[in-house]
């Protein structure tokens, strides 16, 4: 998951400082000790970050943020496959990247164990993480090789092991995950604070959304949910 806290920092002598306290200058014998008990973790629940590995994850985390032009890589390059899933997601992502619409993609996976995972994955957001070699990030290029397949995971705005009957959800930078009494699972777009409803059933948020389900012989059945940006004027 990506450390955005790291942002609060400009430079590393102020996040080192972050993991200790003035007792440990006064009660330790040196600065060497002093780091020790920082890098051990006990102030602070957050990862320690040598020096080194601080600028890696900050850099990292700013192009998050804030890509720049140079950053973006279209995958849609890579797909020269007849998948209709594969093929759905590469005719979205330029439209993604530039954010002019946000697509979520509703996929379900069977496992070994006879179970299945499922998963409400913000592509746009994958795809990001992608560019940037974020921690977990999904690699897209070789999904649309089809050297792997898209998988669920606990990282996504929302994931369900049918085995263990758990749930998880995520909220991230552009999406709050919302349960609704009436409507159910919805996602709330940050930008234009639009509701995006999971559920195929008619309600007062539909128009918000275009709901495709796509028959794929890699993925069986693939939903995506397309929500047209609504810009600031």
């Amino acid at each position: 998951m990506t450390d955005f806290s790291i942002l609060n920092f400009d430079n590393y002598q102020e996040y080192w400082r972050s993991f200790t306290t003035v007792e440990d200058f006064r009660y330790l014998p040196n600065h060497k000790a002093v780091d020790s008990v920082a890098k051990l973790g006990y102030r602070d629940s957050r990862p320690f970050y040598d020096e080194q590995q601080f600028h890696l994850v900050r850099k990292q985390v700013e192009q998050i943020r804030s890509p720049t032009v140079s950053s973006v890589l279209y995958y849609r390059q890579y797909f020269k496959g007849t998948d209709p899933a594969l093929r759905a997601l590469a005719d979205r992502e330029y439209a993604n990247v530039q954010q002019s619409i946000s697509t979520i993609i509703f996929l379900e996976v069977s496992c070994s164990t006879g179970f299945s995972k499922s998963g409400f994955i913000d592509f746009e957001d994958s795809l990001r993480k992608c560019r940037v070699k974020a921690q977990g990030a999904v690699n897209w290029k070789a999904i649309f090789e089809e050297r792997k397949k898209l998988r669920p995971s606990r990282y996504d705005l929302v994931f369900y092991d049918w085995r263990t009957r758990s749930i998880c959800s995520n909220d991230n930078e552009k999406y709050t995950v919302v349960s609704n009494p009436n409507v159910g699972l919805m996602f709330n777009h940050r930008g234009d604070h639009k509701m995006v409803p999971a559920t195929s059933r008619r309600n007062f948020f539909s128009p918000n959304v275009r709901r495709y389900m796509i028959k794929s012989p890699l993925y069986g059945f693939m939903i995506l949910y397309d929500h047209q940006v609504r810009k600031k004027t």
